[in-house]
C-alpha cells in the first residue's frame, strides 16, 4: 500500500499517467484537483512563515518560465490577451512583485486551486488561483483569466496582509494570536500572519497537518506543503549573500542559525542608502555608517509595520540583545528603539520620550517596559507612550515627564491632559518630607501618601495651598480633589488639617482647628455665615474668621469657638 501512496505522489507532482486505479486518487472536495500523499507534517497553527508568503524578491521570470517547462504546465507556452501578450511566467513574477508576495506562493496556489502548473491542459485559467470563486461555488466574472486570476490572488493576499500589519483582524476574522475556527472544523491560533492571511484566503487546514484537517480537503495546509515542495524541487538561484551581511550572517551562524536560509539575495532599500537580505526567519540591514545588523522575530514585525528603514526610527544600530532583568528583548535603531517581552509584545520607542525612559534607566526603571509605541494625543499638541507602570507624556513646551503609579491612575480617572491639569511638568518625585509623591502639572499638582491616597490641587486653591506652604504647611496633605460645593457655587479640598473653600467673589481661603469644626456644625457654607473671606488670623484672647456673613472666634484659653454675626 505504501509503495501504490508513492507511485500516486510521483503521478501527481509530474502529470504522468501511471495506470493506476481510479479508486486509488484523492480528489479535493472543493477543487476537483487530485491530492498529494498525505505526509500529515504541517502545524496548524504556523503553516507558513511570513518571510515565506513575502520573500521570493529575486525570482526571476526566467526562473519561473524553466520551472513551467519543468513540470510540463501548459502555462509554459502560454500568453494573455488581456495582459499585452505577457507570458504566464512574466504575470506571475510582475503581479507578486507588484503585491511583495513570494512568486512561489503564486505558484503554490495556482497548483492546488486549478492544476494548471502541473497540468498540460488549459481547463481552469478562469479560476487559475480561485481568487473570486467561493467555496459555495461559481466564480465572480470580472476576476475571469489567467492574468485577472493572479493579479486578484496577490491583491487579495496583501490587503490580508495589511490589515493583519495595522493591527486589525483580516476581512474574516483571522489574526494572529486570536483563536478561530476553520471549516473542517479545527481549532486554530495562528502563530504568523501568513498563516492568518492563509485562512482567510482558504478557511480550512486541509489534510497537510498535524493535529487536525478535513482529510479529503487540500485546505491552506496543501498550499504550505506544495510551497515547500516548490521551493525544494528547482534550483531558484544561488541566493547571494556577500560582504559585511555575510560576516554578520556567519557570525549569527550562517543557515544552521536562527535566521535560516536567505530568501533573497542582497537588494538595495528604496532609499538607496543601505542594503539587506531577508532570510527565512529574519532580515540583516546593513548602511556604511551603521554596519549591518540583524532584525527578526517580534521586533522586526514591528519594524515592517512601521515601514522598515524609511520609519520614524531608520536602520538598526544594534543586533537584537537581551534585556539586563533577562525578561525582554530589543534592537537600539538610528532614531529609538523597540522592545519586546513575552507578556508587553513589540513597541516603538523614539525621541524625547526615549531619552526620558532612558534617563530613568530604561525597562529597569519603576515603569518597566513599553506597552504602545508613541502615539499622539487627542489634542494633537502632546505625544505619549504607556508603560507597565506608568506612561511618559511630552509637548513643545513641557518636554518629557513621566507619571506613574497612583498618580498616573488618579490623572487617567481625571481625563488625562484633556483635564483641567493639562500635561505634566515635573516627572514623579519625592516630598521634602519623605511621606509622600507628587507631580505638578501645566495648571495644578496631583499629591499621594500611602495614608492619604492620590489626589489633585488646581487652580486658585492650589495657589493658596502653595502660599501656605503646600504640605508642609498647617493644612498637610490633600485628602479630596477639588470638589463643587452642594449650593454649586464654590469649590473645594480637604486636607489632613483643614480645608480651602472658593467662590468667584470670595476668593481661596483656608479654614482650620476648632474655627473649621465649629463651621462645620453649622452647616459649612450653606449655613448662617456663608463663606469664608479671609484666612484664619490672630486676635485679642486668641484666632478668628471671618465670613460673608459673620465671624467665628477661637478662644484659645477656653479651646471654645463663639458667633458673632455682620
Amino acid at each position: 500500500m505504501r509503495l501504490l501512496r508513492r507511485l500516486m505522489l510521483f503521478c501527481a507532482l509530474t502529470a504522468i499517467s501511471c495506470g493506476a486505479p481510479q479508486e486509488t486518487q484523492r480528489v479535493d472536495e472543493l477543487t476537483g484537483e487530485v491530492l498529494l500523499e498525505v505526509t500529515a507534517t504541517h502545524d496548524m497553527h504556523r503553516l507558513m512563515e511570513d518571510a515565506d508568503l513575502t520573500g521570493g524578491a529575486s525570482i526571476t521570470p526566467e526562473q519561473v518560465q524553466q520551472f513551467l517547462q519543468q513540470k510540463g504546465s501548459y502555462l509554459a507556452g502560454y500568453r494573455d490577451p488581456v495582459w499585452s501578450n505577457k507570458t504566464a511566467a512574466t504575470l506571475i513574477v510582475e503581479r507578486s512583485r507588484a503585491y511583495s508576495i513570494s512568486p512561489l506562493y503564486i505558484l503554490a496556489r495556482i497548483q492546488i486551486e486549478s492544476g494548471l502548473i502541473q497540468s498540460g491542459t488549459s481547463n481552469n485559467l478562469a479560476k487559475a488561483t480561485g481568487c473570486g470563486c467561493p467555496d459555495s461555488g461559481g466564480c465572480n466574472v470580472s476576476y475571469s483569466g489567467f492574468g485577472n486570476q493572479v493579479e486578484c490572488g496577490a491583491a487579495k493576499i496583501r490587503n490580508y496582509l495589511k490589515d493583519l500589519d495595522a493591527g486589525r483582524t483580516t476581512v474574516s476574522g483571522w489574526k494572529v494570536g486570536l483563536t478561530k475556527q476553520t471549516l473542517d472544523p479545527c481549532t486554530v491560533t495562528p502563530a504568523t500572519k501568513a498563516t492568518a492571511a492563509l485562512y482567510t484566503y482558504t478557511p480550512w487546514v486541509g489534510a497537510y497537518a498535524v493535529q487536525c484537517g478535513y482529510d479529503s480537503v487540500g485546505g491552506s495546509s496543501l498550499v504550505a506543503e506544495v510551497f515547500k515542495r516548490y521551493r525544494s524541487e528547482y534550483a531558484w538561484g544561488a541566493c547571494t549573500v556577500g560582504g559585511a551581511i555575510l560576516t554578520r550572517y556567519n557570525q549569527l551562524g550562517g543557515s544552521g542559525g536562527f535566521l535560516g536560509s536567505c530568501v533573497t539575495s542582497e537588494l538595495a532599500t528604496p532609499d538607496g542608502a543601505g542594503r539587506y537580505n531577508h532570510f527565512q526567519n529574519g532580515s540583516i540591514y546593513w548602511t556604511q555608517n551603521t554596519g549591518a545588523w540583524e532584525v527578526w522575530g517580534q521586533i522586526r514585525i514591528k519594524w515592517e509595520q512601521l515601514g522598515w528603514e524609511r520609519s520614524v526610527l531608520g536602520y538598526p544600530i544594534t543586533g537584537e540583545l537581551t534585556t539586563p532583568d533577562g525578561a525582554g528583548r530589543y534592537n537600539h535603531f538610528q532614531n529609538g528603539s523597540i522592545y519586546w517581552t513575552q507578556a508587553t509584545g513589540a513597541w516603538e520607542i523614539h525621541g524625547d520620550i526615549r531619552a526620558k525612559w532612558e534617563q530613568l534607566g530604561w525597562e529597569k526603571s519603576n515603569l518597566g517596559y513599553p506597552t504602545s509605541g508613541e502615539l499622539a494625543t487627542p489634542d494633537g499638541a502632546g505625544r505619549y507612550n504607556h508603560f507597565e507602570n506608568g506612561s511618559i507624556y511630552w509637548t513643545q513646551t513641557t518636554g518629557a515627564r513621566e507619571v506613574r503609579g497612583l498618580i498616573h491612575a488618579k490623572w487617567a480617572e481625571l481625563g488625562w491632559e484633556k483635564s483641567y491639569l493639562g500635561y505634566p511638568t515635573t516627572d514623579e518625585q519625592a516630598t521634602a518630607d519623605g511621606v509622600g509623591r507628587f507631580n505638578h502639572f501645566q495648571r495644578g499638582s496631583i499629591y499621594f501618601t500611602p495614608a492619604t491616597g492620590a489626589h489633585e490641587v488646581i487652580g486658585d486653591i492650589n495657589t493658596k495651598w502653595v502660599e501656605l506652604g503646600r504640605q508642609a504647611g498647617l493644612l498637610g496633605y490633600p485628602l479630596t480633589d477639588e470638589t463643587k460645593t452642594p449650593d454649586g457655587v464654590g469649590r473645594f479640598n480637604h486636607f489632613q488639617n483643614g480645608s480651602i473653600y472658593w467662590t468667584p467673589t470670595t476668593g481661596a481661603h483656608e479654614v482650620h482647628g476648632p474655627i473649621r469644626a465649629k463651621w462645620e456644625s453649622l452647616g459649612w457654607e450653606t449655613g448662617a455665615l456663608g463663606y469664608p473671606v479671609r484666612d484664619e488670623y490672630a486676635v485679642t484672647g486668641g484666632r478668628e474668621s471671618e465670613f460673608q456673613k459673620g465671624f467665628l472666634m477661637l478662644n484659645t484659653a477656653t479651646n471654645t469657638v463663639t458667633v458673632r454675626m455682620k
